[in-house]
């Protein structure tokens, strides 16, 4: 069957009926939908749950941007997964654009199997028409605030812990921006207070993830008058919804002065633990490289290896280890950083 995302089609105009029926959005509205890129960064409860929705509205293009591969306890509530892409350790973007083309065949799907740093950034966000945050770290969401204020993008600022979650929409030069409301968001670490030790709401992650993706479909049909000016506080076990006015910083060093710190910061060998996981990420410098068949020989001698088309696995001192073919690793059976680094350092290389 031949799919196509031409609004004109008999196809597309039943698919939208109920959409375009709205005065919101209408035929007019529907079309801008189609010519649109969704940039979502981070496929977890979040992310899945708005790629969700707006596959489902006809964002035309959307770019799935993570850095993990899916895990079973991811399944409870991370809705574009399925046993299967557990079992296989299938990277969270691979697997989140193959189960969106059997729900919306007609869109165009862009997996991004990377981590969020001041080296990709601008380019993973660069000619989208709003971008959508289901990230799981303050400093990465930094990044993205720097890169979208630089470039005039809007974003959706998202996040869910426990039983409540909070939104708010960031449009340069016009609201506050994520520096104006958290300014030491860029220096942050990774909290005491985590999905692993206190656990994530499905429900509570979903309706945030409801609230991002209206708002992602008021800017993409050019309505970003109608967004809401307010920092979105919904509380779902205590029934606690409020809003918090999300006021413009005078001067503000990001949307005010124009300074992007951390988009010109250098890159180094680093690692960092992942939310949720007993894990660490290890991410090499951008001039680092790799021979990734070099690597498979080496280790082939040593280990018994497991591999994908994305990835290869193998297990040292009681510790999982997979290489992707950017040079990036992820270590399970830690949470210490530097151990990490010591292991990454002495198979794979920097």
């Amino acid at each position: 069957m031949t799919h196509t995302n031409d609004f004109r089609s008999d196809a597309m105009q039943s698919r939208y009926a109920r959409q375009t029926v709205l005065k919101e959005i209408g035929e007019a509205g529907q079309k801008k939908l189609a010519a649109a890129t969704v940039v979502i960064i981070g496929l977890g409860a979040l992310g899945t749950n708005s790629a969700n929705f707006l596959a489902r509205a006809g964002a035309g293009t959307l770019r799935l941007v993570d850095r993990d591969v899916v895990d079973w306890s991811n399944l409870q509530r991370q809705s574009l997964f399925e046993e299967e892409d557990a079992a296989r350790s299938l990277p969270k973007a691979e697997a989140a654009s193959r189960h969106l083309k059997r729900i919306n065949a007609a869109l165009c799907y862009e997996p991004i199997i990377e981590d969020v740093n001041s080296g990709n950034i601008e380019r993973i966000v660069a000619g989208a028409s709003v971008v959508v945050d289901g990230l799981d770290n303050f400093y990465a969401r930094a990044l993205v605030n720097q890169a979208c204020v630089k470039h005039k993008i809007p974003w959706i600022y998202g996040a869910c812990l426990g039983t409540y979650g909070i939104a708010a929409t960031i449009i340069p030069g016009v609201s506050a921006c994520l520096h104006c409301l958290l300014p030491d968001a860029g220096e942050a670490t990774t909290p005491p207070l985590s999905c692993e030790t206190v656990g994530v709401l499905g429900p509570a992650a979903g309706v945030i993830a409801a609230l991002q993706s209206a708002e992602a479909l008021k800017i993409m049909v050019g309505n970003s008058a109608a967004t809401s000016p307010y920092l979105i506080h919904a509380g779902l076990w205590d029934n606690d919804f409020s809003e918090l006015p999300a006021v413009r910083v005078s001067g503000c060093e990001v949307c005010g002065q124009h300074k992007y710190g951390l988009l010109e910061s250098g890159s180094r060998m680093a690692a960092a633990s992942l939310c949720g996981r007993d894990a660490v990420q290890v991410m090499p410098p951008a001039a680092f490289t790799m021979d990734f068949d070099l690597l498979r020989e080496t280790l082939g001698r040593i280990f018994k290896l497991e591999e994908n088309a994305y990835l290869l696995k193998f297990h040292v001192n009681g510790m999982e280890v997979m290489v992707f073919h950017d040079g990036r690793a992820m270590i399970f059976g830690t949470s210490d950083p530097q151990a990490a680094l010591a292991l990454y350092g002495k198979y794979i290389g920097g």
